[in-house]
């Protein structure tokens, strides 16, 4: 009995920090606010960190100079971020464009959010989980809401 109990403990402890890992679709919303209201015009990425249950991660340009990287608990506050110029040019979503995308994600079933993510040529990811907890990924391209992929984990 002793060890059962154990292991139910030490199994929790170990899934605990995955569970607090996702987000809702609300935290994503406050996040994109924050972002914006921070200076962000044009998104790449929002993660909710695995690694700690409040940390949450913003990438983005702010105008056509400026790449930030915005560090934030759980209550939209900024623990830190980093500017840089760098070469290129700028790409990402705005907030508007990307609460179409993750309607659209939850609209494929989507519960919780863990990233979302934009990439150069237009790809655009979203991972979560589904109502039953299994992990979801759906895919889009810019332009269109029509998923190019949905992939669940069973």
């Amino acid at each position: 009995m002793k060890k059962t109990l154990t292991i139910v403990l030490i199994s929790g402890l170990i899934a605990a920090p995955a569970a607090f890992a996702k987000g809702s679709f609300e935290d994503a919303e406050r996040m994109l606010q924050v972002g914006s209201d921070y200076g962000i015009t044009h998104f790449q990425s929002i993660e909710f960190d695995d690694d700690r249950a409040d940390d949450i991660e913003i990438e983005g340009w702010m105008g056509q100079d400026w790449f930030v990287e915005l560090d934030l608990n759980g209550n939209g506050d900024i623990e830190r971020e980093q500017r840089r110029k760098p070469r290129g040019e700028s790409y990402g979503l705005t907030a508007q464009e990307i609460q179409v995308f993750l309607d659209a994600a939850r609209g494929q079933g989507m519960e919780t959010i863990e990233e979302l993510k934009i990439k150069r040529n237009g790809d655009i990811e979203v991972e979560g989980n589904d109502d039953n907890g299994r992990e979801l990924e759906v895919d889009f391209r810019t332009g269109s809401l029509e998923p190019v992929k949905v992939e669940r984990d069973d």
